[in-house]
Formats: structure tokens, C-alpha cells, sequence
């Protein structure tokens, strides 16, 4: 009978014999070879992305979540395919992060009322405007042509945003007093609010009525910013010559008119803007 030899896992002698167990030699070279220069590309690959992140408007938060949502099984079949599917991706959260970061550093967010900016942040979540120097220079003048416009429906929007639940608030004119419930949440402004935009309104038209261009306001300058680093710092009270500021445990943040003629020209220009669909208020009965 033809006897099948089968090599020893282990020697009579209780050794390995390591004569018949050794790898090609050339195969592998050639994998220990493929392997370093694999992880050196990662480590490279790893790099340019987080110089590329370090490149973002803010903080590169859009990009690195884009590069989570990649779907990248087809990297080893279709490497262009992918590769021009992160570019894109990339291209599409540069632009987000960049127009957002023209909103809140330069005069483009003084020509916007709040209800322009929460409409921009839409379109900047869905599809937003590739960021090139045409585009921005075009939404600029733009803006700068419509600002008489758009200062007068956002002293409108600011006064119909206006929670009807106090008091001081007429149903129909802006007072002395105003309240933006919630506007505040641990963390800093409340997003959900759009209390930081209302209160960007309230100084452009307070600037404008002095005679003053809102649009040299830097971000570190404006009033939303001073409120928001007080607030972190434990204060709770803030006051300029135009108005004083409160805030509460509760978020609400109740701001008063220093000057009378300030509340006598906003509720002019909210009688210009609506005419005669702002009727006469009646007063209040007492029981």
C-alpha cells in the first residue's frame, strides 16, 4: 500500500522543524514591503486631512462629519468614484462653514434681518451656494442695495416676535420694555430661539436711528457677543446708552429702551412699513 508522507507538526526530538515550516522568501519581503508603505500613505492620508480640517471656517465640523457619513466599501474597486464623492462632499461643507463665517465676521449679517438668516441656514444645510468670489461679491451688493428695505421689515419682524404674554408688550406697537423669552440655555445663546439674531436687530436699528453704520460693527463688538461673555463670566445685568440688559435663571432676557425718542421712531417706522393694518389699540379693562 502507497503510504501518504505527512510532515511532523512536532520532531521525534520534540523540535520544530523548521526546514519544511519556512515562507517563501521573496513573498515575504514583498508583504512586509506593501505593509510599510500602506501605513505610511494612512499616516499621511491622515495628516493632509486633518491640515485640511484645520483649513475649515469653523473648525472643520461640516467635513469631518461628512467624512464619517462616507460610504467608503468601494474604496478598493472604485477608488475615483469615492474620491469624487469625499471631494464634493468636502466642497459642499467648506461652502456651509464658509458663508456662515461671512454671516458672523463681516458686514453681511448687518443688512439680514433674523428671519434672512434662519432662511440662509436652510439652504446652507441642504445646498448651499458654492463659495466663490463672484457669488460672494454679488450677495453683498445684493444686500447693500436692498439695506434700507431690510431695515425697515426688520424692525417689523422684531416687533411681531415678540412673545404677546407680557405685559409690557402692546399687541400693536414696540414699548419701552422688551422680552425675548428663552433666549439664552447653558451653553451660551439658544439656537433654537433666534433671541442672538433678534437682539442683532435691535442694535442695528438703534445704530441706524443714531446715524451710525451697523455694518463697521465687528463680531467681537456687538452687543449679542458682550451679552454672551457676561453671561458666562456670572453676570446678569448689562447696560449702554441705549439700553439695559437683564437675564434670568429661566433664559429670558428683558431688555428696556434708554431713550424715549428710540421708542417713539421704531413705532413710526413700524406704522410706515404695515400702514393701515395696525389698528388702534384699545385699553386694557380693569375688573
Amino acid at each position: 500500500m502507497h503510504r501518504t508522507t505527512v510532515v511532523p507538526y512536532i520532531a521525534q526530538r520534540g523540535e520544530t522543524d523548521s526546514r519544511e515550516l519556512s515562507p517563501p522568501t521573496g513573498a515575504m519581503d514583498d508583504l512586509l514591503e506593501r505593509r510599510e508603505r500602506a501605513l505610511a500613505l494612512v499616516g499621511s492620508a491622515m495628516e493632509q486631512l486633518a491640515e485640511a480640517t484645520a483649513l475649515m471656517p469653523l473648525n472643520g465640523f461640516g467635513f469631518t462629519s461628512s467624512l464619517r457619513k462616507q460610504s467608503w466599501s468601494s474604496l478598493a474597486c472604485r477608488p475615483d468614484e469615492v474620491r469624487t464623492r469625499a471631494v464634493a462632499e468636502a466642497a459642499s461643507a467648506f461652502d456651509a462653514e464658509g458663508w456662515r463665517w461671512l454671516m458672523d465676521h463681516s458686514g453681511m449679517s448687518a443688512v439680514m434681518t433674523a428671519d434672512d438668516k434662519r432662511e440662509i441656514q436652510k439652504d446652507l444645510a441642504t445646498n448651499p451656494l458654492p463659495l466663490t468670489r463672484e457669488n460672494v461679491h454679488a450677495t453683498f451688493i445684493q444686500l447693500f442695495g436692498q439695506r434700507h428695505e431690510v431695515f425697515r421689515r426688520g424692525v417689523v419682524e422684531l416687533f411681531r416676535s415678540l412673545a404677546r404674554e407680557y405685559r409690557s408688550h402692546s399687541a400693536f406697537k414696540v414699548g419701552k420694555r422688551l422680552v425675548l423669552p428663552q433666549a439664552f440655555r447653558e451653553a451660551g445663546w439658544n439656537g433654537f430661539s433666534s433671541a442672538r439674531e433678534r437682539v442683532d436687530d435691535l442694535e442695528r436699528v438703534l445704530c441706524l436711528l443714531e446715524g451710525q453704520d451697523p455694518t463697521h460693527l465687528t463680531h467681537a463688538e456687538r452687543l449679542s457677543t458682550e451679552l454672551e461673555a457676561r453671561r458666562r463670566r456670572g453676570e446678569s445685568e448689562h447696560e449702554t446708552e441705549w439700553l439695559t440688559c437683564r437675564w434670568f435663571a429661566n433664559g429670558n432676557l428683558h431688555l428696556w429702551l434708554n431713550q424715549p425718542q428710540h421708542v417713539e421712531r421704531i413705532n413710526a417706522l413700524i406704522a410706515e412699513e404695515c400702514g393701515a393694518s395696525i389698528p388702534h389699540e384699545h385699553p386694557r379693562r380693569t375688573a
